[in-house]
């Protein structure tokens, strides 16, 4: 049995809970785990920490969340961005959103340092914005929900300007792009992580050859699954899994495929009565919407075109970034 919750959590959930209690390959100790903790109104956001989508939201209702990020982070500068679409309306011709400022919105968020060893916790916000109606422009708080925020930490340093763009994109995994706008802010952490797979990767640039053969990785990776051949699957996620579990202590691949629930007889199943579904790629470049993140170097294709279902319609998909690598093979670099 597949179980790709357990494959796309693991990747976010494990490398977070068992971090600070052994050494491991590179010959480190993790000592903390963060946390982002985030609470939105008014807008469609997705939240990004080195060029990795960390948090996605689909509705403008208030929210409160807080989530492993320690996958997404490196010792040293880090950046954060949020794209956030601000529903004003819609336009009754065309029937897409109108995007634009907004009284009832506000993003607020922060990071939470927890130290494995004293149980205690740092917690510093990031960013605290909403719009100044007056001037019609995004604005940053010292109070949130009355309380003074706190901008820096003894392990975690907080730029002071805001950096913003009016013009942007917001991506899920069910729609097309829409129109965004973008903040950003750079912090600084003086704990250590391990490297991302993707570093060292080929630079990515938008265009209609990449887009074919971003076709051929997501049609190759999805016969792969169908097949049930896992030793080719092994090889697109093997990377990952091999810094994941390397990570956690878990003698890198080996080990951290000993952590995870995978039949690899039968890798096409995610549960009882759930199957792979056929590939959904649009026929033209054009309507083919395909992100680049992490710095450039990964790439996915939004609305996720791989999916489990079961017989009436419905199941999760998997969003795949991938990368390029250095001898030009494509591997899946993280999951969002």
């Amino acid at each position: 049995m597949f179980h790709l919750k357990k494959i796309v959590v693991g990747i976010s959930v494990y490398f977070i809970l068992f971090l600070g209690f052994s050494m491991n390959g590179y010959g480190k100790e993790f000592t903390s785990g963060y946390y982002l903790n985030i609470s939105s109104k008014g807008a469609l956001c997705s939240v990004y920490i080195n060029g990795i989508k960390v948090e996605s939201r689909t509705s403008v209702k208030t929210k409160n969340t807080s989530i492993p990020i320690s996958y997404a982070l490196k010792k040293g500068i880090n950046d954060i961005e949020i794209k956030y679409s601000p529903l004003v309306g819609k336009d009754e011709n065309s029937g897409d959103y109108i995007i634009g400022v907004k009284e009832k919105f506000y993003i607020n968020a922060g990071v939470e340092r927890l130290d494995y060893t004293t149980r205690e916790k740092e917690f510093t916000t990031i960013i605290n914005a909403s719009y100044d109606m007056d001037k019609g422009e995004i604005k940053e708080d010292d109070h949130f929900n009355g309380i003074e925020v706190a901008k820096n930490s003894e392990h975690l340093k907080v730029e002071n300007e805001l950096h913003y763009k009016s013009e942007s994109l917001f991506y899920n995994a069910f729609t097309k792009p829409i129109a965004a706008y973008s903040i950003s802010k750079k912090i600084e952490l003086s704990d250590w992580f391990p490297e991302f797979v993707w570093v060292n990767a080929q630079e990515i640039e938008m265009s209609d050859s990449l887009k074919e053969e971003i076709r051929n990785v997501y049609s190759s990776f999805h016969e792969t699954i169908n097949n049930n051949n896992y030793e080719k699957f092994l090889n697109y996620m093997g990377p990952l899994w091999t810094q994941v579990g390397t990570a956690l202590g878990l003698d890198g691949l080996d080990g951290y495929l000993n952590s995870i629930s995978l039949n690899k007889n039968n890798i096409r199943v995610h549960s009882p009565g759930v199957e792979l579904a056929e590939l959904k790629l649009p026929e033209s470049n054009e309507d083919l919407h395909v992100e680049i993140a992490g710095k450039g170097k990964l790439v996915t294709v939004l609305p996720s075109p791989i999916k489990w279902a079961r017989p009436d319609g419905s199941g999760p998909v998997m969003k795949v970034a991938f990368y390029k690598d250095q001898s030009g093979e494509w591997r899946v670099g993280a999951v969002f």
